[in-house]
């Protein structure tokens, strides 16, 4: 462990990744499916990331939305320095990357007054006094009306992990080398543990979830993302009322979750549990309610200085002017979803109606209400974008997508050279972005540069294994050309039949 780092694992950089639950359109309808006076009026926000890692979620939203000013802050100088020459390469002018711990953020005072301030994998890895930092950062840091989203691990769903924690943590600590080594030896350990009738740490079943096969990433990430996540000298699953109790220090309410479903009672509990959460009016405790019968382990949820209500035609005027995008192949829509209370059953005729309409590009909500036993526009902005199948546009035809071009291009170039195995696309339409897996990557390249639909399987098999290094396939890494080749088949095939249309209703590609 790094000195200073003060406990937290910063010999090895964090993954990279994209959150779309940290993005400003997704933040902007969370609050208004609750009611609540979302934070931005216009294009031209500010927004701040606290521990933006190697910068991708902030370097998206950068890239997606031109006219805002974008701070990513962190306090690993080799992320910082990643970030800034990434920012470079790619054109990235509104943006900018600072090196500083929570503790020297607070004594910046040329950083204030932004709309929203996120922070993904920070909150319950750090120490007491970081977040109080963070709080006072956010007291003077955050406009009046501006938005906190802060997603971390919740209690009292990690209950049962907290010995499992605890042991890998203290047995890490007996052995050398960097983080990702020693968390991988102390992993193997207490499976020997639970081998030798040792039940407290998990049984057979529990280990697979620790296990590089059953994860969609390769086994060096797989490590690196164990240590980040559980040898942190001050990891702790935080309640969520405590939460909320050191946030409202920094005058901010909790308004909504991040995790649109989340924000629907009757898809969270039974109705047997939803008596119990509805006979009791105070906001905070039926949040703690929630997590307690769901046994919820992760939280992303969204904070208000100021929170306003407002009434619901002023909340409806504001979501009939939204749009939404499908994001799903109208072959692959869900009509059914898998959620804590059970299951939720989408009715075909009125869904098969909005899939239909989506299916020809994006569609106001307004457009998709107007129909008289349609689904008011709150259910389906929250069902379709809370099951990923769909992505709100609040600025209609504010931004081109040829502003996001040369960010998306050297994107992909990191697959193609091998320096990833996944990565993520901005789009202008949404203000936010998408993930893309190896394949994708590649044919979005060729698309962009040009090569013709007829072209497209052999010149994509061409790049995917004239690479050095393995490729990530179906979550496996291999370098067998058969396998990229036939798998490579089937994907283009899915793309052109399904995945083509979507790209273009994003305006990613024409």
């Amino acid at each position: 462990m790094s000195s200073w780092s003060k406990g937290y694992v910063g010999d090895i950089e964090y993954l990279p990744g994209f959150y779309v639950e940290q993005t400003p359109g997704h933040i902007q309808l969370a609050c208004l499916l609750n009611g609540y006076q979302p934070p931005l009026e216009s294009p031209s926000f500010t927004y701040c990331e606290l521990g933006c890692g190697q910068g991708t979620t902030a370097m998206v939203i950068a890239a997606a939305n031109p006219r805002a000013r974008i701070v990513a802050i962190d306090f690993n100088p080799a992320q910082i320095a990643r970030a800034r020459r990434e920012a470079i390469e790619a054109g990235l002018t509104n943006i900018e990357f600072f090196e500083l711990s929570f503790e020297e953020l607070v004594t910046r005072p040329d950083l204030i007054d932004f709309d929203i301030v996120t922070l993904h994998g920070v909150w319950s890895w750090i120490s007491q006094n970081n977040r109080e930092h963070i709080v006072s950062f956010l007291k003077r840091g955050v406009k009046p009306g501006g938005a906190v989203a802060v997603s971390y691990n919740a209690m009292p769903g990690w209950t049962s992990l907290l010995p499992f924690q605890r042991m890998l943590f203290e047995h890490a600590k007996l052995s050398g080398g960097r983080s990702d080594k020693k968390v991988i030896n102390s992993l193997d350990f207490i499976e020997l543990m639970q081998k030798t009738g040792c039940n407290v740490v998990g049984d057979t079943k529990f280990f697979d979830r620790f296990r590089p096969s059953n994860k969609v990433r390769n086994e060096s990430d797989h490590a690196v993302y164990l240590a980040h996540e559980y040898l942190n000298e001050n990891w702790q699953p935080l309640y969520f009322m405590d939460t909320a109790g050191m946030l409202e220090a920094a005058k901010l309410n909790f308004v909504a979750s991040a995790s649109m479903l989340d924000n629907f009672p009757d898809l969270m509990l039974t109705p047997d549990q939803r008596k119990v959460y509805d006979s009791y009016a105070q906001p905070d405790f039926r949040e703690m309610l929630k997590d307690y019968f769901v046994n919820r382990p992760f939280r992303r949820d969204i904070f208000i200085k100021g929170a306003q209500k407002i009434s619901d035609l002023r909340r409806d005027q504001l979501l009939n002017s939204y749009s939404l995008v499908l994001l799903a192949p109208q072959s692959a829509v869900k009509y059914t979803l898998g959620v804590p209370a059970g299951e939720a059953n989408l009715p075909p005729d009125q869904y098969g109606y909005i899939y239909e309409q989506l299916a020809n590009g994006p569609k106001s909500l307004a457009s998709l209400t107007e129909t008289r036993n349609n689904p008011t526009a709150i259910e389906i902005a929250g069902i379709l974008v809370g099951s990923g199948q769909a992505a709100p546009i609040i600025w209609s035809n504010v931004h081109s997508q040829e502003g996001s071009n040369l960010f998306n291009k050297k994107s992909v170039e990191k697959i193609i050279n091998r320096e990833a195995s996944t990565t993520a696309l901005a789009v202008a339409a949404t203000g936010s972005g998408i993930n893309i897996n190896a394949i994708e990557a590649v044919i979005f390249s060729l698309l962009i540069s040009g090569v013709q639909m007829h072209e497209l399987k052999e010149r994509a098999l061409h790049a995917l294994v004239q690479g050095s290094g393995p490729l990530l396939i179906e979550g496996v890494e291999t370098t067998d050309v058969s396998k990229i080749s036939s798998t490579l088949e089937a994907a283009c095939d899915w793309f052109l039949e399904n995945t083509l249309n979507i790209w273009r209703h994003l305006s990613l590609i024409k």
